[in-house]
């Protein structure tokens, strides 16, 4: 009798879910191998949306600190020598700089994280276990969206962690996203999941308005490691099923 249930489920999940959009056909399908390249692309490519997310967040707080410290260089400029307003001028670009190659590298040190581990093999990661899962969504025969479901020993029982959720920045703004997290809440309440949960930083700020949507809780911030991008946080969500 399970096997037959689980068989049942397994069917379901493999059936593609369809859209049609005035420009095509969105089709929400599982995760191929032939995928693999382009999940790897467009996971790349939203993550380097990021940077300048993390670079809007970041970079206020230093911009009104070299700001207000140009009223001090101003006046000293004033009854010392005017040449300090240019070396100050070039002061503030050259820490700017720095900043954003920061923030450029910490970004870059995530990607390839991801794609060293969970995105090295898809596979294995997300579609040998019965309650993992990998979603794509194709449009016009080419894959440009994806978001994950992965439970592991880590995780408790009944709680199980959306990854990898990111969609092609040609192609916002066409409901994809809502799309692939609509068939991964189907996956995961099927799976008979109690918990999904989630993390991501607080420059997502699109991403985080979707999940609010759905009825994701946040349930803890704290801070990112380098204190030098302490405006960065990493926010937790959950969301319980059966509810």
């Amino acid at each position: 009798m399970m096997s037959n249930t689980i068989e049942f489920v397994s069917k379901r999940r493999m059936a593609p879910t369809t859209t049609t959009t005035d420009s095509g056909e969105v089709k929400i399908r599982p995760y191929h191998s032939a995928d693999y390249q382009q999940c790897r692309e467009i996971f790349t490519q939203g993550m380097e949306q990021l940077i300048k997310l993390v670079t809007q967040l970041v970079f206020p707080r230093f911009c009104w600190l070299l700001a207000a410290l140009s009223v001090l260089v101003f006046l000293a400029a004033l009854k010392y020598s005017l040449w300090l307003v240019p070396l100050y001028i070039f002061a503030c670009v050259v820490v700017l700089s720095l900043l954003y190659v920061d923030v450029y590298l910490e970004c870059w040190k995530f990607i390839n994280s991801c794609l060293a581990t969970d995105l090295k093999d898809i596979q294995k990661s997300y579609m040998t276990n019965d309650g993992s899962h990998m979603w794509v969504a194709e449009w016009n025969g080419k894959v440009v969206g994806m978001v994950g479901l992965v439970h592991h020993e880590g995780h408790k029982p009944g709680v199980a962690e959306l990854q990898r959720m990111s969609v092609s920045s040609a192609c916002r703004r066409m409901g994809i996203a809502r799309k692939l997290l609509d068939e991964l809440l189907k996956h995961a309440k099927e799976q008979q999941f109690e918990k999904l949960i989630l993390t991501t930083t607080s420059a997502q700020t699109p991403a985080i308005r979707l999940y609010k949507k759905y009825g994701f809780k946040l349930v803890a911030v704290f801070p990112y490691p380098q204190k030098l991008l302490a405006d960065l946080q990493y926010s937790c969500f959950d969301l319980r099923l059966n509810d």
